[in-house]
């Protein structure tokens, strides 16, 4: 009878065990992964090229391969990414005139493909966006041999075969999530309007220059979503040193939400706001990663191996489009997977 009171019980603890500890004091098991609100990652096969963590997640950086640009270099100061293309400026190292030509680039995974020359008439080309699938880009009008150094910019959209001259010339433009409506300036006021074909539509006043400017904030870049408009440049800090600084603007009202501090400038490799983050690099491969909802520094992490950065540029799914320049006539694309 004792041997038979002795199985039962130790059976019975077997199975309360088995149940992850009788549903209490936490039991045994694989703990619970922490509820992230990034968006969950689909497998990827590509070799990982650099790394870090964050907040117990593991970001991979991964090289686009398929393509190189030895022929074809990226010189650019802006890139763009829409569907399944990127959009960036470069010249031709053959080409005496070095004319900066409008490109794209297809790709897939980490792969690209399809490098193709859609506008090569400019001399020199500066802004570029793309507006609900057009692609803008800011130079002077005309061809390249035959345009006066002293003649004014304009913005031109391409429109499948080339570059179309519109009358919009001395402003920005900010497309919102990349779609039709756009924030664009008049003088060093920040507007909000909608933007198709080249035609922008005037609509309220968003934010005055002077307080865009407050604090003495030099301008670097723009950038716009559906939870706000972001200034990006720097500011002197209580030492007196220049750092570099993300604004996050009410989209309703114009009202400053959060202001995200970031390296030194003289360190400050780039800007990038994506879904749920905000992300600065810094020389030596370190990027200051912040969650863009309440603001929060998650840390400054280093890439290891070390891999530098030259642009960042935000894609889908809190991805990032790193551009790194390695010499003159050499550059490469990552991603960015956070």
């Amino acid at each position: 009878m004792k041997k038979n009171w002795k199985a039962a019980l130790l059976a019975g603890l077997s199975l309360c065990l088995f149940l992850t500890g009788c549903r209490g004091g936490g039991g045994g098991g694989t703990p619970a992964k922490p509820k992230s609100d990034l968006p969950e990652r689909k497998k990827i096969s590509t070799p990982v090229a650099s790394s870090f963590k964050v907040d117990g997640r593991t970001v991979n950086i991964y090289e686009y391969t398929g393509l190189t640009f030895k022929d074809q270099t990226l010189w650019t100061e802006k890139l763009a990414v829409d569907g399944d293309r990127i959009y960036f400026f470069g010249f031709d190292n053959k080409d005496k005139t070095y004319r900066t030509k409008l490109r794209s680039v297809s790709y897939k995974d980490e792969t690209l493909s399809d490098l193709k020359v859609l506008d090569g008439r400019a001399n020199w080309r500066y802004r570029l966006v793309v507006s609900n699938g057009t692609v803008y880009d800011w130079h002077k009008k005309g061809e390249y041999n035959s345009i006066k150094t002293n003649s004014p910019d304009y913005w031109h959209y391409y429109d499948g075969k080339a570059m179309v001259p519109t009358d919009l010339r001395g402003m920005t433009l900010v497309p919102i999530d990349q779609g039709k409506d756009v924030v664009y300036t008049e003088g060093s006021d920040y507007w909000i309007g909608t933007l198709e074909k080249g035609k922008l539509t005037k609509g309220k006043k968003l934010l005055s220059g002077t307080e865009a400017k407050k604090d003495g904030l030099s301008l670097k870049g723009q950038w716009a979503d559906k939870d706000g408009f972001y200034l990006m440049g720097y500011l002197k800090n209580d030492k007196g040193e220049n750092c570099n600084v993300v604004r996050q603007f009410s989209l309703e009202n114009g009202q400053l939400l959060q202001s995200f501090e970031g390296p030194p400038t003289k360190e400050g490799r780039g800007y990038a706001v994506t879904e749920h983050r905000v992300v600065m690099g810094q020389e030596g491969g370190i990027y200051w990663i912040y969650n863009k909802k309440d603001g929060k520094l998650l840390g400054k992490f280093k890439t290891e191996p070390k891999l530098t950065m030259e642009i960042l540029t935000p894609m889908k799914n809190d991805s990032i489009l790193i551009y790194r320049r390695i010499n003159r006539s050499e550059a490469k694309l990552y991603r960015m997977d956070l």
